[in-house]
């Protein structure tokens, strides 16, 4: 149905469309442990069309996939662009504290992104 629709389509702001159910599969990827697939949905999908927190989200869901598979650097990375991308919205995100303490014990010692954004999210 997602595909038929397509993307771009923003009804009732509902941002429904096959980039959007991606996303989920991305984060549904990430909960069960499925890091590998995460990560191919998630470099794979066309955001484009999406809104800024979904993108947002994204890179925060490929970020917990990274650091599933001890990846810190991309860890690191996927946090920071979406850092870049809605600054308020990961600076205060649970999730992302939690993320950013997890890599800080996991890196010794911590490069100097990871400990400015870990500064920045207040872990």
């Amino acid at each position: 149905m997602a595909e038929g629709v397509g993307d771009g389509r923003n009804d009732y702001n509902t941002e429904f469309g096959s980039a959007n159910v991606a996303l989920h599969e991305v984060a549904v990827a990430v909960e069960l442990g499925d890091a590998g697939h995460a990560l191919r949905v998630g470099t794979a999908v066309d955001t484009s069309t999406l809104s800024a927190e979904r993108r947002a989200r994204l890179c925060v869901d490929l970020a917990r996939a990274h650091t599933q598979r001890r990846q810190i650097d991309d860890a690191v990375a996927a946090l920071l662009e979406a850092e870049t991308i809605t600054p308020e919205q990961i600076r205060n995100h649970r999730i992302v504290r939690r993320l950013a303490s997890d890599l800080l014990s996991m890196q010794d010692p911590a490069s100097s992104e990871l400990r400015g954004l870990s500064e920045r999210v207040g872990t």
